[in-house]
């Protein structure tokens, strides 16, 4: 035989043997598709056995952690909001400078660059009172975590900047926010209480009564607030909040 035909067989047998792998790998690559990513590490493991990168995972990437950008709400006129009952522009009294501009990245001079794409400020929240989110502050030596008395469902918003302390904005910022589920009564804030921080930042912790316990079978919690002519929303899901088998907030 020729080394033409020995050439032409050789790549006859290589385009058949591909050809009869092919479902084979199709199939390999379906199986990984449909296992997914694999459980984090801190997920199968007691509380006492987590480490430092545990914590963190927990902290930057787990169910009881979000990341959210607020949305501007349409301005209501001073005239409007007298007619409505209430009064100040819907502002609320010492956040003033917690403009959309602050948040929303534009800065102080956003008149003069109007074609500069905002870039928005993401906060983070957490649902602070869920034990793993407890545990892994802890662990991850964080300073000054939030802190409150008595059994209350704590949720926090991280990093809001331009926020002054005074009880009429804690008033202001309780009246706005409230925890959502379907078919439920509205679960309203008992206080909120603000702690400043670093770089004129502020975390605000949203303190919920337990009177109405919250369980598996509501699925999804939507946590909103107003801040300022800002509003945030996310949702959570029981069936996520899980740890050992336990529902966690």
């Amino acid at each position: 035989m020729g080394y033409l035909p020995r050439m032409i067989l050789k790549e006859a047998y290589v385009f058949m043997y591909q050809i009869s792998r092919a479902p084979l790998l199709v199939f390999s690559a379906a199986l990984l598709a449909a296992s997914g990513p694999s459980d984090p590490t801190w997920a199968s493991k007691p509380l006492q056995q987590w480490n430092e990168e545990d914590a963190k995972q927990v902290l930057a990437d787990s169910p009881w952690v979000k990341k959210v950008t607020p949305v501007e709400l349409p301005h209501i006129s001073e005239e409007a909001v007298r007619q409505s009952g209430r009064m100040g522009g819907g502002q609320g009294v010492d956040i003033d400078a917690l403009a959309p501009s602050n948040l929303l990245g534009l800065g102080s001079n956003a008149q003069a660059r109007p074609r500069r794409r905002a870039r928005p400020h993401v906060l983070e929240i957490r649902w602070e009172s869920a034990l793993p989110v407890r545990a892994a502050e802890l662990k991850a030596q964080e300073d000054d975590p939030p802190d409150w008395q008595g059994s209350l469902y704590a949720i926090a918003v991280y990093d809001v900047p331009g926020l002054s302390n005074s009880k009429t904005l804690m008033k202001e910022l309780a009246k706005s926010a409230y925890l959502k589920r379907d078919g439920k009564k509205d679960l309203k804030p008992e206080r909120v209480d603000l702690l400043p921080q670093e770089g004129g930042l502020t975390t605000i912790v949203y303190l919920f009564p337990r009177t109405e316990e919250i369980t598996a079978a509501d699925k999804r919690i939507e946590f909103a607030a107003v801040v300022g002519r800002l509003s945030l929303a996310e949702y959570f899901y029981t069936e996520q909040m899980q740890f050992q088998g336990k529902l966690e907030l």
